[in-house]
This record gives C-alpha cells, sequence and structure tokens, in this order.
C-alpha cells in the first residue's frame, strides 16, 4: 500500500532527472566511450580523479588519462565489447599530473542502437585501498598459507552446498540438475589439483620425486601439452599458437617432467590473459640446449613482483584481485622440475603487455646402452641467465 501511494505522489518510475543526479553524485566513476575509446560523457568523480575540467575530458582518448601499462589492456577490453558486444570486468589506473595514481575495477557494457555498438558505458569502484591492503597482507608467507586453506575450504564448501541442494531438492529439473553436477565435477577436480600440487611440493622438497629419462620427441611434448589446454582456450576465445623448428632433435629428459612444465606454463598464460587474447608457444633447437617460449599478451606481471613469481605459494599482487582461481604453486613445481633436469627458467614481464616465460634445457650426450648421463658441456649454455632468473 505504501509503495502504491508513493508511485503516484511520485509519479510512477524515476524520471531522467532522479538518474542524473544519482549519476553526479555518485562516490564511483561514470564514463561513456565511443566506440574508439574518446570520452563522450563523464561524472564530476571521474574528473575530480583525473583533476581536470569536464570540458578537457571529454573528447580526449582514454589512454591519455590512464597508467601507461594499462593502456594496451583498456584499448583490447574495449575491441572485445564492441566485437562481442559482451560485458566486461577490468581493471583501470588512472594516474593523473601531479596526483597519486586511483586504480579502478570497472564494469563495462556495450549501447547498441540500429544494430551496431555506438558506444560502450562504464561504472567504476575505486579499489586503491583495498588493493594496498591486500598486497600488505600478501607480502607475509603466513598469508599466503591461509590463501591456500581458503582454496579448499571455499571449494569444500561449494561442493557441501551443492550436494545437500541436490539431496533436498526432489523436484529438480534435470537441466538445474545437471548444471549442479558440473560445478560439483569442476569442483573436485581443483581441489584434486591443489592437493595434488602441495604434495608434489612436499614430496620435491624432501627429495622423493623422481622422473625416468628418456629420449623425447619435442614437438609431441608440446602438442599434448596444448591440447590438454584446448578446451579452456576455446572457452575463453584464447588463441593458442604452437611454432616449433622445423628440424627439431629429440632431447634427453624426463617426458613427463617435460609435459608438466609445459602444461603449467600455458595453464599460467590462459589465466592471466583476457578473452579474445593469445597465447604463443614457441620451441626452439639450439647446439648446446633446447629453447622454450611461452608467451602471453595478458595483464602481466610488475617488476617489481617478477623475483618472486617462482615462490611458494605466491601469487602476483596484481592477479589477488582476479577471478582466478590459483594457489602459487603451480610455477614452484615447474622451476623445480626445470632445475632438476639440468635446465633454468626466468620470466620478463609489464603490465598490461603480457608476460614471457623462457625455459632452457641442456644437451646430453645419448651413448649406445642408454647413458644419456651427465650434462654436455656445450659453448653457450653457461651464457644463459642464472637458475631461475626473473628480469624485466
Amino acid at each position: 500500500m505504501e509503495t502504491e501511494r508513493a508511485r503516484e505522489k511520485g509519479g510512477g518510475a524515476a524520471g531522467p532527472e532522479v538518474w542524473q543526479h544519482l549519476i553526479e553524485t555518485s562516490p564511483d566513476i561514470v564514463y561513456v566511450l565511443s566506440p574508439d575509446g574518446v570520452f563522450l560523457d563523464v561524472n564530476p568523480q571521474l574528473c575530480k580523479i583525473l583533476k581536470l575540467p569536464r570540458e578537457r575530458v571529454i573528447g580526449s582518448k582514454i589512454g591519455a588519462q590512464l597508467d601507461r601499462d594499462h593502456v594496451a589492456l583498456a584499448e583490447r577490453v574495449l575491441k572485445s565489447i564492441v566485437e562481442r558486444r559482451t560485458v566486461e570486468r577490468s581493471t583501470r589506473t588512472y594516474h593523473p599530473s601531479g596526483g597519486d595514481a586511483h586504480t579502478f575495477e570497472v564494469v563495462e557494457t556495450p549501447l547498441v542502437r540500429d544494430g551496431r555498438v555506438w558506444a560502450v558505458a562504464g561504472i567504476g569502484r575505486d579499489i586503491t585501498e583495498d588493493l594496498t591492503l591486500e598486497r600488505k597482507l600478501w607480502d607475509t608467507a603466513e598469508s599466503r598459507h591461509s590463501a591456500v586453506d581458503f582454496a579448499l575450504r571455499t571449494s569444500l564448501g561449494l561442493v557441501k552446498g551443492y550436494v545437500y541442494t541436490l539431496g533436498q531438492s526432489h523436484a529438480m529439473d534435470d537441466v538445474r540438475r545437471a548444471r549442479y553436477v558440473h560445478i560439483i565435477e569442476e569442483e573436485i577436480d581443483h581441489l584434486a589439483k591443489i592437493i595434488e600440487d602441495m604434495l608434489d611440493v612436499r614430496r620435491m622438497e624432501i627429495g622423493d620425486h623422481q622422473y625416468d629419462e628418456e629420449i623425447v620427441d619435442v614437438a609431441d611434448c608440446v602438442a599434448y601439452a596444448v591440447r590438454q589446454c584446448e578446451e579452456e582456450s576455446q572457452r575463453r576465445e584464447i588463441r593458442v599458437t604452437v611454432r616449433i623448428s622445423e628440424r627439431m632433435d629429440p632431447v634427453y629428459t624426463s617426458r613427463e617432467g617435460l609435459i608438466r612444465v609445459l602444461l603449467n606454463l600455458v595453464q599460467n598464460a590462459i589465466h592471466h590473459t583476457l578473452h579474445t587474447g593469445e597465447v604463443q608457444v614457441e620451441a626452439q633447437d639450439h647446439e648446446a640446449y633446447v629453447e622454450f617460449i611461452v608467451k602471453d599478451n595478458g595483464t602481466g606481471i610488475p617488476e617489481n613482483e617478477l623475483p618472486y613469481v617462482f615462490d611458494k605459494y605466491y601469487r602476483a599482487k596484481s592477479s589477488v584481485a582476479s577471478p582466478v582461481q590459483g594457489t602459487g604453486l603451480g610455477l614452484t613445481i615447474s622451476r623445480t622440475l626445470i632445475e632438476a633436469m639440468g635446465g633454468r627458467v626466468w620470466a620478463t614481464s609489464r603490465v598490461g603487455a603480457g608476460s614471457e616465460f623462457r625455459v632452457v634445457l641442456p644437451r646430453r650426450p645419448v651413448e649406445t646402452g642408454g647413458a644419456g648421463e651427465g650434462e654436455a658441456e656445450f659453448p653457450g649454455f653457461a651464457s644463459l641467465p642464472a637458475k631461475s632468473a626473473s628480469t624485466i
């Protein structure tokens, strides 16, 4: 009754002036972009952040206002929205001249008219203080262990909740039931992966984790690892390209270990790449060593975090607030396996432009009788970056 009276008194639904008032007084940033990234309209909060009057912001390109490392990322998100006509969530860091940087979690949606996207509307929540707090917490080893505990408890809680719902809802339709079963299966797989990684790290720490060595077809290992990631890459519309030297000689190493390293690196690249992004996997033959390169055009890693990406339980602070699930064990396992095979690994990256991981495995002499023992001393291998190095 009260609601009806309010509607009669107020004249029904809120008019344009009410929405305009909300936008003008909102603590969030609100804006409209053209398909090519030009500001068509902005609210006072964004002008305040940029320390610019509204007339100077409107008509400018979004790239001119962003932190340089976020320009490429913003342009790719905008292109994806226009081409796919889907809502996208991402982060933006504005670094105004003479002011402190502000990071926003933004949600942008296409505005369609006459069958085409004529503009993109966005709203962003300031998460600068949230990220600062999360990064301080994540700097401690205890917090990294807590993150693993949290991941385990979250997955277990979801499984228990959906199992309980299935048991109580006898009249549930088949479509909904199948969706719940699929979610349970995914969470169980996630739990199994976490536990497997934790056990493997523990075995490696006590020296109780060995792989048999054999003559390995490099191209076959690369193809197998990429094939294992095919479903996820297709679901996220990420193109994975493979380039292998025309004449790639086999290498004497652990096939199982090499595949696991490649699988970890390719999955890591996919997880940190936006929809419609690209991951490149290369294998190059050298006289002294075999080189593998996994490169993406994803979110990237800040320079000050690169030295820690191979540490146990470490996740880049830039990914703490992201939806990507992880415990920080994949790269640790990869580094340990690579070093056990006598190889080296390092990473280069730039925020907003993607990351590149390189792995080198030394060639070993293969003799009749199945020797293959001992690392061959070829010129060139010793001059490569030190073990587990991270560079920018």
